[in-house]
Protein backbone atom coordinates (compact mmCIF):
# COMPACT_ATOMS: atom_id res chain seq x y z
CA UNK A 1 0.00 0.00 0.00
CA UNK A 2 1.33 3.65 -0.88
CA UNK A 3 1.53 6.01 1.64
CA UNK A 4 -1.14 8.90 1.74
CA UNK A 5 -0.81 12.34 1.67
CA UNK A 6 -0.76 14.03 5.49
CA UNK A 7 -4.17 15.70 4.84
CA UNK A 8 -5.69 12.76 4.69
CA UNK A 9 -3.79 11.35 7.54
CA UNK A 10 -4.65 14.31 9.81
CA UNK A 11 -8.86 13.95 8.72
CA UNK A 12 -8.74 10.12 9.57
CA UNK A 13 -6.77 11.24 12.97
CA UNK A 14 -9.44 13.81 13.50
CA UNK A 15 -12.68 11.43 12.52
CA UNK A 16 -10.82 8.85 15.32
CA UNK A 17 -10.90 11.73 18.02
CA UNK A 18 -14.49 12.55 17.63
CA UNK A 19 -15.42 9.32 18.04
CA UNK A 20 -13.22 8.96 20.87
CA UNK A 21 -14.50 12.21 22.31
CA UNK A 22 -18.16 10.95 21.71
CA UNK A 23 -17.28 7.88 24.23
CA UNK A 24 -16.41 10.44 27.02
CA UNK A 25 -12.62 10.69 26.43
CA UNK A 26 -10.88 14.45 27.05
CA UNK A 27 -7.92 15.24 23.93
CA UNK A 28 -4.99 15.53 25.80
CA UNK A 29 -2.34 16.58 22.97
CA UNK A 30 -2.48 15.63 19.14
CA UNK A 31 0.46 15.63 17.32
CA UNK A 32 2.16 14.50 13.58
CA UNK A 33 -0.53 11.33 13.20
CA UNK A 34 -0.96 10.71 17.08
CA UNK A 35 -3.27 12.03 19.46
CA UNK A 36 -3.12 11.42 23.06
CA UNK A 37 -6.71 11.79 24.85
CA UNK A 38 -7.78 10.58 28.55
CA UNK A 39 -10.52 9.87 30.90
CA UNK A 40 -11.20 9.09 34.49
CA UNK A 41 -11.73 5.31 35.32
CA UNK A 42 -15.59 5.24 36.33
CA UNK A 43 -16.73 4.17 39.47
CA UNK A 44 -19.42 1.35 39.63
CA UNK A 45 -22.23 3.70 41.78
CA UNK A 46 -25.17 1.37 41.76
CA UNK A 47 -23.50 -1.38 43.93
CA UNK A 48 -21.25 1.25 46.21
CA UNK A 49 -25.19 2.46 47.02
CA UNK A 50 -26.16 -0.60 47.92
CA UNK A 51 -23.38 -1.32 50.29
CA UNK A 52 -23.95 1.69 51.92
CA UNK A 53 -26.91 1.07 52.55
CA UNK A 54 -26.82 -2.29 53.61
CA UNK A 55 -23.71 -0.92 55.61
CA UNK A 56 -25.61 1.61 57.52
CA UNK A 57 -23.27 3.51 55.79
CA UNK A 58 -19.61 2.35 56.49
CA UNK A 59 -18.78 1.43 53.22
CA UNK A 60 -19.04 4.83 52.91
CA UNK A 61 -15.34 5.33 53.58
CA UNK A 62 -14.38 3.35 50.96
CA UNK A 63 -16.56 4.98 48.22
CA UNK A 64 -14.94 8.28 48.93
CA UNK A 65 -11.31 6.63 48.99
CA UNK A 66 -12.69 5.78 45.17
CA UNK A 67 -13.71 8.90 44.30
CA UNK A 68 -10.58 11.01 45.44
CA UNK A 69 -7.95 8.25 44.10
CA UNK A 70 -9.95 7.87 40.66
CA UNK A 71 -7.27 6.34 38.01
CA UNK A 72 -6.40 8.02 34.68
CA UNK A 73 -7.50 6.11 32.02
CA UNK A 74 -5.12 6.82 28.39
CA UNK A 75 -5.97 6.01 24.94
CA UNK A 76 -3.20 6.57 22.25
CA UNK A 77 -4.64 6.54 18.68
CA UNK A 78 -2.06 6.50 16.13
CA UNK A 79 -2.36 6.56 11.97
CA UNK A 80 0.44 5.26 9.90
CA UNK A 81 1.47 6.31 6.51
CA UNK A 82 -0.80 3.94 4.78
CA UNK A 83 -4.02 5.15 7.24
CA UNK A 84 -4.15 2.11 9.34
CA UNK A 85 -5.73 3.10 12.52
CA UNK A 86 -4.55 1.81 15.52
CA UNK A 87 -5.62 2.20 19.36
CA UNK A 88 -3.17 1.69 22.09
CA UNK A 89 -4.28 1.69 25.78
Amino acid sequence: MSPIPAETRARILDEEVARAARDGWQVASVGAGQAVLQRQKRIGWFWNLVLTLLTAGLWLIVVIVRVVNRKIQTLVITVDAEGRVSRRR
